[in-house]
């Protein structure tokens, strides 16, 4: 996806604008003279001229009738809330992604890496664990943070399509609709919407909150989006046959889990929670695995900020570190989490620095194929008995009989084989 030699020539939208073929025509053009032989030469050229002429308007009308069926035939519309309908002229060949990763992850799970998107903390390694599957990040330009990316830069991309949610450019950016209506107009429409988390569209001066779709959902519309409902059903599938063997196979209670963000300082005592069973594709794996949230009372009233007494006071069995699976080596795990905890004098009365259950969370970003590894490291981490023993330091290389899924299945998903 990354091949510039695509752009030679008209882009797929000037083709679908102006149509495949370009007809030429001239007028013949006569002497003029005061014989008979010249008056002659005239009206023969004159005759000619307007025979010419002719031809070509039926031959522009005819090309006109050709665009608009061709135009017609190839276009379509695809719904993406809360946005409304949005209209395609051809089935996008690039797109660009931003900020959250679940949106690349769905996108590269129908086979084809971005022109663009946000590179940092991306797992890649989940895609070099399928085999004959690689994501070639070469060729993919990074956008970095949100908060820098302009409306220029999208020109310079020329993507076909834009896997973003507007709120993000609105609320990070700074982006109004002017913005959106030149990017819109003169590259390629928007067609994502927040998956993440519960946020209010307050930035864009709308009275809509998120998400408006699950992660089944959402890969439905990519599948839309590109004209694949095929592979999207192939996915979604898979999606419910992993989940139905997790639960099967999980013990019938679960136990209270309290989540609290990477960001948090437990040497200084500052801890952000989150609820694990609030919407979101972010809490995709949390809610395969049934669990409860200890933090509720805190959750429930909008406060996101406690404090060591506070944890002692849910005191849940198990605390999950926001996106520690891909984000936190074993020393950085260790260092900045597990020790400051279990040398506090609070801390170390919580059941799970006792339990040696502080243990790593999944990322927010959760796609069909990040999602399938993530739930896996959780799973042996939550129920080990049931599940097997889960190895930081190897993940996501798992022996083949203690995988949870298939890896060759999801691989041929990738890559059409399906």
């Amino acid at each position: 996806m990354g091949d510039d030699s695509r752009r030679d020539g008209p882009t797929r939208r000037e083709y679908v604008k102006y149509g495949g073929a370009v007809l030429t025509g001239g007028l013949l053009a006569g002497c003029t003279g005061n014989t008979d032989a010249g008056a002659q030469e005239t009206t023969e050229a004159t005759t000619t001229a307007k025979t010419a002429m002719t031809a070509t308007t039926e031959a522009e009308e005819t090309t006109t009738e050709s665009e608009q069926t061709t135009a017609e035939d190839i276009s379509y519309d695809v719904e993406v809330k809360p946005y409304g309908d949005v209209l395609f002229d051809a089935v996008p060949e690039s797109y660009v992604t931003l900020g959250s990763g679940a949106w690349a992850d769905i996108a590269f799970a129908f086979g084809s890496e971005p022109d663009a998107m946000s590179k940092r903390y991306y797992p890649l390694q989940y895609y070099e664990a399928l085999p004959g599957v690689s994501f070639d990040s070469s060729g993919v330009t990074d956008l970095g943070d949100v908060s820098e990316v302009d409306a220029e830069l999208f020109f310079e991309l020329d993507a076909d399509v834009h896997l973003i949610d507007k709120q993000l450019l609105a609320s990070y950016a700074g982006w109004d609709a002017d913005d959106f209506e030149q990017v819109e107009s003169n590259v390629g429409p928007f067609a994502g919407s927040y998956l993440r988390g519960e946020w209010s569209g307050k930035a864009l001066g709308v009275e809509f909150s998120f998400p408006y779709y699950t992660l089944p959902e959402a890969i439905s519309l990519v599948g839309e989006v590109f004209q694949a409902q095929s592979r999207a059903t192939t996915w979604n599938d898979q999606l419910d046959s992993f989940a139905a063997d997790i639960d099967s196979t999980s013990p019938d209670s679960s136990p209270n889990v309290g989540v609290i963000y990477s960001g948090s300082n437990p040497a200084e005592g500052t801890f952000y929670i989150k609820s694990p069973t609030a919407a979101g594709v972010g809490n995709y794996p949390y809610e395969l695995l049934g669990v409860s949230n200890a933090f509720a009372e805190f959750t429930g009233d909008g406060t996101y900020q406690i404090d060591y007494e506070g944890l002692l006071q849910a005191d849940p069995d198990y605390i999950f570190v926001d996106s520690a699976i891909s984000g936190l080596s074993t020393q950085e795990f260790e260092s900045q989490i597990v020790e400051p905890m279990r040398d506090h004098p609070v801390g170390s009365e919580l059941t799970a620095v006792q339990n040696d259950t502080i243990v790593r969370g999944c990322g927010r970003h959760q796609g069909p194929i990040i999602a399938h590894f993530e739930t896996e490291a959780m799973a042996k981490q939550l129920y080990p008995d049931a599940f097997g023993t889960f190895d930081a330091e190897a993940f996501p290389s798992v022996p083949e009989a203690e995988q949870l899924f298939d890896r060759q299945r999801l691989a041929d998903i990738v890559n059409g084989d399906r």
